[in-house]
């Protein structure tokens, strides 16, 4: 498996999570790279012991696009050309027209959340 970025966190006694990112090829290296920056960085006295259960998520490389509206509104008309897309452009028609507040937030540009 190749190494990889990850969050490894867990929730204390007191109820306050911590998180630490590590480089590790597997989930138990992961734990075990993220204890010894728990421990190391002493900021809280409740570090992890046997029973503490670890939450380790494998960061990704994001991909972001950013696409106008307008575009999206072209590539949504009816088209001659058939094939695969021509079914979802289709549906997607059909749910502007009849929920124009559903299609626009469906349609959001989510890359301001980010």
């Amino acid at each position: 498996m190749p190494v990889s970025r990850r969050r490894v966190s867990y929730t204390d006694t007191e109820g306050i999570s911590h998180a630490v990112e590590v480089e590790a090829e597997t989930l138990f290296e992961a734990v075990a790279l993220a204890v010894v920056e728990f421990r190391n960085g002493r900021i809280t006295s409740d570090t992890p012991g046997p029973m503490t259960e670890f939450c380790v998520i494998v960061l990704r490389k994001p991909i972001e696009q950013k696409i106008r509206f307008k575009r999206v509104q072209e590539w949504a008309q009816p088209s001659t050309k058939g094939g695969p897309e021509t079914a979802k452009r289709e549906r997607l028609s059909v749910k502007a027209k009849t929920d124009p507040w559903e299609w626009s937030a469906a349609m959001r540009n989510t890359c301001e959340a980010a």
